[in-house]
């Protein structure tokens, strides 16, 4: 039983060792069989998960987005990993600007740490030079210390070493372009109607701050931060809240201030210059689905046609040297944004429109499952 367990073991390391040695090839081995590393078919996605209202002490609504399903970790032939990010709505008052005086706003930040992935410092950024699995010790070269107090080896990154001779140029993710995005793509959705942000016209309104954070990067953080955001956002109540009529200030009505009878004001607070707003969920609009496509060149010479992989992991992400096209839907067969990354990306018109089409499917089966 021992020699059988090892034997076992001893091929997952094989296995392991020429995926980070040899990225292109690995995943070339199951493209050419027109399947991917974990199982799925190029246009299948993995599952999703979501959780809202798990974090109800410091946030007025939060959501747990899970692209992928651990469980797989026991099937040798994927990495059993996945993405997972998480979000949380917190609340400012702010003064809305002279040509919205009745709306509030919304600001979006996303972050990470070592935790999220190995190649994120404790800055939240992501290094190609100290990747892990793809780094390279190397220590047949090694230097003596000035103080003569030993030997240093150098290492060597494998992204010199190995996968340049590869042709495939890892890309570090960049949060704060997933920050303008989600911003920009939330506003222009219709998602949420900022005039329910407002307060008190001209004087206050709501500014919503999402705090996005990446548990676990494993590809897709594009998709998996704006479905998180949406979901958050869908789990938002605004509070009750005090507002003076004279200056516009705002006061959160603590549950302690509330009485039972339907909300009133206690008679420390019963002030005829106060008046008082229920809280209130949003009212939400059609949902903004994502659907991210990596573009790997094709291995077959008599094929020149790239090869589109829906909902990439992390390790097609960086074969594909992070070519991909991200499209944004609606249940209204609405594009609501087409966004291009990568020097090479570039798609057909019948890619064009099977891209469209496959966002077009995602955003029907996504609706219930975010705005429940």
């Amino acid at each position: 039983m021992t020699s059988v367990h090892n034997a076992q073991d001893g091929r997952e390391w094989i296995l392991d060792a020429y995926r980070a040695l040899e990225p292109k090839n690995y995943l070339g081995e199951f493209t050419s069989n027109n399947v991917r590393p974990d199982g799925r078919p190029f246009h299948t996605s993995r599952p999703i998960t979501i959780l809202t209202s798990f974090l109800q002490r410091n946030s007025y609504g939060s959501a747990m987005v899970t692209f992928g399903n651990d469980n797989n970790a026991s099937n040798s032939n994927t990495t059993g990993s996945s993405t997972r990010v998480i979000a949380a709505c917190t609340l400012l008052v702010g003064h809305p600007g002279p040509s919205t005086p009745t709306h509030g706003d919304i600001d979006v930040s996303v972050s990470a740490s070592p935790l999220s992935g190995p190649r994120f410092d404790i800055g939240g950024r992501e290094s190609v030079d100290t990747a892990s699995p793809f780094y390279n010790y190397q220590s047949g070269k090694s230097t003596a210390s000035n103080d003569g107090g030993g030997i240093m080896n150098d290492s060597v990154p494998l992204t010199d070493a190995v996968a340049g001779g590869s042709d495939t140029q890892l890309q570090p993710t960049d949060t704060k372009e997933i920050e303008s995005w989600i911003r920009r793509t939330i506003r222009s959705s219709r998602f949420i109607d900022p005039t329910e942000l407002g307060i008190e016209p001209g004087k206050s309104a709501w500014r919503v701050r999402i705090s996005i954070h990446i548990i676990n990067h494993d590809g897709n953080l594009w998709d998996a931060s704006l479905l998180c955001a949406c979901a958050a956002l869908g789990d938002l109540r605004l509070p009750v809240v005090e507002v003076d009529r004279r200056s516009g200030g705002v006061r959160i009505v603590s549950n302690d201030d509330l009485d039972n009878n339907d909300g009133a004001i206690n008679s420390k607070h019963n002030n005829s210059k106060f008046e008082r707003r229920k809280g209130q969920s949003l009212t939400l609009g059609p949902l903004p689905v994502p659907l991210t496509v990596a573009v790997l060149p094709s291995n077959d010479e008599s094929n020149s046609r790239d090869i589109l992989l829906v909902d990439p992991t992390h390790l097609e992400e960086d074969v594909s040297s992070g070519n991909s096209v991200t499209v944004v839907c609606n249940t209204n067969k609405e594009i609501i944004e087409f966004h291009k990354k990568g020097s090479s990306s570039r798609l057909s018109v019948d890619q064009i429109k099977a891209v469209a089409s496959m966002g077009f499917g995602r955003a029907q089966e996504l609706e219930t499952l975010v705005k429940g």
